[in-house]
């Protein structure tokens, strides 16, 4: 009887050790959590300095390859061809436009020489505008008066399966 009792004695002592333990481990965990779950992982500083710097004093340092027609002479096909003065044209049907003048080249050359029975060559416009983002190019047809003119043009139109009519004096 004496050993149950002390055995029991120990039973209860570790039990009860065994949950306070437990709780303990509980709490410490709890507390671990919140202070990791409020912390800051990492602090990015305030960049300051400067990005980049433009040397106003070149010091007679010599830039290389400055012959490169890669670099220089990228407008020399653009700056031959001869486009049209567009201050006469009020409303006209886009037929391409492309921000990149080979790719409009090779269009109006495709369009004419396909299209000729068609297509009269002092009908097609070819011009471009300047912005911000930077030149686009565009192909058109025809001067019209109106708008209901140029729209009615587009649906007999063949060489456009779609139409934008351009109002150019605005």
């Amino acid at each position: 009887m004496i050993k149950r009792i002390i055995f029991k004695r120990k039973n209860s002592y570790i039990l009860k050790y065994s949950l306070l333990l437990l709780l303990f481990i509980i709490i410490f965990y709890l507390i671990s959590f919140y202070y990791f779950i409020n912390r800051d992982y990492f602090v990015i500083p305030k960049f300051t300095n400067k990005y980049f710097v433009i040397p106003t004093n070149k010091e007679g340092e010599v830039i290389d390859y400055l012959d490169k027609k890669s670099l220089n002479n990228i407008d020399n096909g653009i700056q031959d061809y001869k486009f049209k003065n567009m201050s006469e044209i009020e409303y006209t049907i886009q037929l391409y436009s492309n921000d990149n003048f080979e790719n409009i080249n090779k269009y109006l050359n495709n369009l004419l020489e396909n299209k000729k029975e068609i297509i009269d060559h002092e009908d097609i416009f070819v011009f471009y505008k300047k912005t911000e983002i930077g030149t686009q190019y565009f192909i058109t047809y025809k001067n019209y008066i109106s708008k209901n003119n140029a729209s009615e043009a587009c649906d007999l139109l063949t060489i456009a399966k779609s139409c934008i009519i351009l109002n150019l004096q605005n």
